[in-house]
């Protein structure tokens, strides 16, 4: 057979074929090696956002610690008096930095700062303090408590205009929001007003669920309820500034949140002052304040109330036959101060004669004034010339006058006893924790009133423990702040105990990665805690970081 052979220049078919093939694989290696490339790529992405998923689900799970770690400080009293030395507002010893889980390497390694901001402070430079701790949701104005203690809303009024920046349309139409009725009041809102809205809703005629429900009340805004710190973090962001400058708002100076349980520190039901029971009284009365004050106050529950008189006088009208004329006699009534063997006994006589009590305790602080007397009668005149008989007036003083012991006697009653039924009373506001603002929306306090206050009560400042003496608002009298008169007109509204906090935690890691922010309301409710506000902050920003705070 001869072969032929291509001429000179040209190339076979097969040759040609060749070259396609190598150039189609070349593609085809390309093409996989693109493909692969670009799904590493995207496993890569999706590896990296697994794990920012698994860092934002673990830091939210660290703030959730930090708020299970401040229910069981507040909630167990021995936690709270021993660990947090009873300051669990400014401890960072205890809420700074606390590590949850060790990590490999710092950004591996969780933890939770708890975040309190004092609005107790001015800002300064556009913002205000921070602390490591919680905040008392006492120190707040509860608005539900206010109407509650006066139901005409007069008193809530009140207290609403002495906030920045409120008109009286504004706090008469949160007093409609809340009261029963569907009449508005003068400047205020009803349904009338509500439903002619787009959309329509009805006036809720009701006590709040929460703080925010304010913004559906007429001519509360954002901007009023919750001032240029939109995201909650104490300062100025950029954007927040509206030109005047750093401003709370109203949601940082009212609740509907706290509680005033009617209940001593230990927990036990208080003594009730105004029960029937002369004998049960005595006999629990004897072992919180002794024999001299107990005997004391059953005399004014028995026997009723007296004047400090310096004397008095009993008349009588004779008439002169011989005259004809009416002839006024008086005979003086002198007043003497009894002793404590001798009201013990009238005591002990009305009780045995089972005599129902005269006289209901409306205060404690009524008792520091109070006499009671008694009128003993002497002998009649002689001679046959008739009269009454002379009588004189035993007066019986207070055993809470003595300034020596009156401040440690008010303090166990205030913790020990209780004028009215009940296991709960409207929420009343901390005198040792409130902001200055809160303290003048109170009925009475002036400005020097709450200067002294504040100048006074309890700092709690980086752990330290108050004095013991600011348990109860007795102190207020032991040093003079305010008078005998002024607390009793105060007392349904002061406390000097909380068992309501807020509390703003946030998860984070030692080195970079994400961050979460969460605030929530929690009641220690006797020792069973329970969160009654919760709410995420993260999407508020990244505004506080405890990594760099006080560094």
């Amino acid at each position: 057979m001869l072969l032929r052979h291509p001429a000179p220049g040209q190339r076979s078919a097969a040759s040609r074929r060749g070259g396609f093939v190598i150039v189609a694989v070349l593609m085809v290696v390309t093409v996989l090696s693109l493909a692969a490339y670009q799904y590493s790529a995207l496993m890569d992405a999706e590896v990296l956002a697994a794990e920012r998923i698994r860092k934002t689900t673990e830091v939210k799970a660290l703030a959730d610690s930090g708020l299970y770690h401040a229910m069981a400080h507040v909630t167990d009293p021995d936690a709270f008096e021993g660990v947090l030395s009873n300051n669990p507002f400014d401890n960072p010893g205890k809420f700074q930095d606390v590590i949850v889980n060790e990590g490999e390497s710092a950004r591996a390694q969780g933890r939770f700062s708890l975040v309190a901001l004092d609005y107790g402070q001015d800002p300064a430079a556009g913002s205000i303090p921070l602390r490591y701790g919680m905040m008392d949701e006492a120190a707040r104005l509860n608005l539900n408590a206010l109407f509650a203690l006066d139901s005409s809303g007069k008193v809530l009024h009140d207290a609403l205009m002495k906030l920045p920046s409120m008109t009286d349309e504004v706090a008469w139409s949160i007093v409609d929001w809340v009261d029963p009725n569907d009449e508005p009041s003068a400047g205020g809102a009803e349904n009338e007003y509500y439903t002619a809205r787009s959309p329509s809703y009805l006036c809720k005629n009701a006590p709040l669920d929460t703080v925010e429900e304010l913004l559906l009340v007429k001519g509360v805004t954002p901007s009023l309820l919750f001032g240029t710190d939109r995201n909650r973090n104490g300062k100025l962001d950029p954007g927040e500034d509206d030109g005047m400058g750093y401003t709370p708002g109203w949601a940082a100076f009212l609740t509907v949140y706290s509680r005033e349980r009617n209940v001593d520190v230990e927990g036990m039901p208080r003594i009730n002052l105004n029960g029937n029971d002369m004998n049960q009284l005595k006999n629990d009365l004897v072992a919180v304040v002794g024999e001299e004050l107990t005997t004391f106050i059953l005399a004014y529950r028995l026997l009723g109330p007296g004047t400090a008189a310096k004397g008095g006088s009993a008349a009588t009208a004779t008439l002169n036959m011989g005259t004809g004329k009416l002839t006024i006699v008086t005979i003086t009534s002198p007043t003497v101060e009894g002793s404590i063997a001798q009201l013990a006994t009238l005591v002990q006589d009305a009780i045995t004669k089972k005599q129902q009590p005269k006289q209901r305790i409306s205060s404690l602080f009524a008792l520091v004034s109070a006499t009671v007397n008694v009128e003993q009668a002497g002998k009649a005149p002689t001679g046959g010339k008739g009269g009454p008989a002379p009588t004189t007036t035993i007066s019986f003083k207070s055993p809470l006058a003595n300034k020596t012991t009156q401040v440690d006697l008010l303090g166990k009653m205030l913790d020990k006893t209780t004028t009215q039924q009940g296991a709960e009373l409207p929420a009343k506001v901390n005198v040792n924790t409130a902001p200055r603002a809160v303290l003048l929306t109170l009925p009475g306090i002036t400005e020097t009133d709450a200067d002294s206050i504040q100048a006074k009560r309890p700092q709690y400042l980086d752990g330290e423990s108050p004095d013991a003496k600011f348990a109860t608002i007795a102190w207020l009298l032991g040093d003079n702040t305010l008078t005998v008169a002024k607390m009793q007109a105060l007392e349904r509204y002061l406390t000097a105990r909380t068992q309501v906090y807020r509390v703003q935690s946030i998860g984070y890691f030692d080195e970079a990665g994400p961050m979460a922010r969460v605030e929530a309301v929690i009641d220690t409710n006797q020792g069973k805690p329970r969160i009654v506000y919760y709410r995420d902050l993260t999407d508020l920003g990244r505004s506080i970081d405890p990594r760099t705070l006080n560094r």
